[in-house]
């Protein structure tokens, strides 16, 4: 069933890509890549950088609950799964993570495992906060302030569970194999050890929108925070499931109908995407294969295949 929901996924892709492809205005988003300002995204590459930083700490805390990891050792496998994530689909990346912390730092496969679920529920928390903040200081289109209700009963529904202990209480109910598991998420949350990794998702976020700013302001596109804000959410929440390595394509489609309503034309909310890809993809890529070399890469993303029906 999964393999026919892919395959189904990369036909519409690929209609769509073709459609695009003979009928998009590409040649003035060639124009508008030509014209872009090479500081200012150079500065958005480099503050880009600060996004995997922030990621990498908040999983080494979140998985030293659960396991003794070192904080390099973590960074380096968060860079080397985010880089696979690039070639890859689906949870590679992420198999890639679990991979290289249980080689290099023993940790078991189930504690790596969970902590990569728990660092994705420390992402949502902190863009959670995001959504509840950023509305009240500028305006957003109506499905952005819609996603602010949901922030905050996010929000809301983690304190009551970590405060009043529900979660223990959630966990009889559930089948006897997924206790364990279930459990060792529940020790990632108690006493407060969600605070510093939701703090440092925070920044990552923080970056990221930074990075988006810089980004379109690069392609001299004038962009508001709440333009670059609502781009920022629209490519995440639109590349949740990797249909395409890097989410290519995804970038691009998402970036243009979030700058839509603030008056951007297509042709340049596409080629936004495809600077900012290019600066989130590249350096990323090339510190990746650095770290491994280019045999070493080849042999964990074969590992993360074998690895992704666990993580899955």
């Amino acid at each position: 069933m999964k393999r026919w929901i892919w395959w189904l996924l990369g036909l519409a892709g690929l209609a769509l890509v073709l459609r695009l492809a003979f009928h998009f205005p590409w040649d003035e988003t060639g124009a508008a890549l030509a014209g872009t300002n090479g500081l200012l995204l150079a500065g958005a590459l480099l503050v880009n950088l600060i996004s995997p930083v922030a990621k990498g700490w908040a999983w080494h805390l979140l998985l030293g609950a659960l396991a003794p990891n070192r904080w390099w050792v973590a960074q380096e496998a968060n860079l080397i799964g985010t880089a696979v994530n690039v070639v890859g689909v689906g949870v590679t990346g992420e198999a890639a993570r679990v991979s290289v912390v249980m080689r290099r730092d023993q940790v078991p496969i189930r504690a790596a495992i969970v902590s990569v679920v728990g660092s994705r529920i420390v992402e949502a928390l902190g863009l959670a906060v995001f959504l509840v903040v950023a509305p009240l200081a500028f305006d957003l289109p109506p499905a952005v302030r819609a996603a602010q209700l949901a922030g905050a009963i996010l929000l809301l529904a983690t304190f009551v569970m970590v405060r009043f202990r529900v979660w223990e209480r959630l966990v009889t109910w559930l089948p006897q194999r997924l206790r364990p598991a279930a459990v060792e998420l529940g020790v990632m949350g108690r006493g407060g050890r969600l605070l510093v990794p939701t703090l440092l998702a925070i920044v990552n976020w923080g970056a990221q929108w930074a990075t988006y700013d810089l980004a379109l302001r690069a392609t001299h596109v004038a962009a508001s925070p709440a333009a670059s804000f609502t781009a920022l959410l629209a490519v995440n929440l639109g590349g949740i499931i990797r249909i395409t390595p890097a989410n290519a394509g995804i970038t691009q489609a998402a970036m243009a109908a979030a700058l839509l309503p603030f008056g951007v034309p297509a042709e340049r909310g596409v080629a936004a995407g495809l600077a900012l890809q290019a600066i989130q993809v590249l350096p990323i890529l090339a510190i990746g294969l650095a770290i491994v070399g280019r045999a070493g890469f080849s042999r964990l993303t074969a590992e993360a295949r074998e690895l992704r029906p666990s993580v899955d």
